[in-house]
């Protein structure tokens, strides 16, 4: 009798920290302050609400991931 296998294969992506600051993002990506701050401008970036005017902006790297997982061709499962 064949014996059917599955080829599936499997990734498991590790998210350390859910959001970072703006200059940590900076420290992972090479990108410039100026550069992040205006990505973040023109909504290329997602971010956790912002406390006033003046609150920290953090970027969310749940969303980043899943976005990125979105544009390859990887089928997520929860």
């Amino acid at each position: 009798m064949p014996c059917k296998l599955s080829m599936r294969t499997s990734i498991n992506l590790v998210i350390s920290e859910p959001y970072i600051t703006v200059e940590e993002f900076c420290r992972h990506t090479g990108y410039k302050e100026g550069t992040v701050r205006q990505m973040y401008r023109e909504n290329r970036l997602p971010i956790s609400k912002k406390e006033g005017l003046n609150g920290l902006i953090e970027i969310n790297m749940v969303a980043l991931t899943i976005e990125a997982a979105a544009y390859s061709e990887i089928t997520m499962q929860a």
